[in-house]
């Protein structure tokens, strides 16, 4: 998500990207430290390379109005996705 709003070429509409780029960096940080302990190096890695290429993807195919509510459809659903990660307890 903060890589499709690095590719908003509207300024106004980027303005509103602000509240969900900063909750997904401060959220996103604390989910990779995670990964980065449960998981190793690699996932941690690789994630942003898959996302770079969905961020390309969106950014070719959506005009600027269509790429915000794109951008907020995969912040609430990174939302919930933290939500039930955070839920479950971790397995000893």
């Amino acid at each position: 998500m903060v890589l499709a709003t690095a590719r908003m070429q509207h300024d106004v509409l980027l303005v509103f990207c602000i509240p969900a780029v900063f909750v997904a960096v401060v959220l996103g940080f604390a989910m990779g430290l995670y990964a980065w302990d449960r998981f190793g190096t690699l996932q941690v890695l690789v994630s942003p390379v898959l996302a770079w290429f969905g961020a390309k993807w969106l950014a070719r195919r959506y005009t600027g109005c269509d790429l915000l509510i794109a951008i907020h459809l995969v912040w609430v659903f990174g939302l919930v996705a933290a939500l039930v990660a955070i839920g479950f307890p971790d397995s000893p």
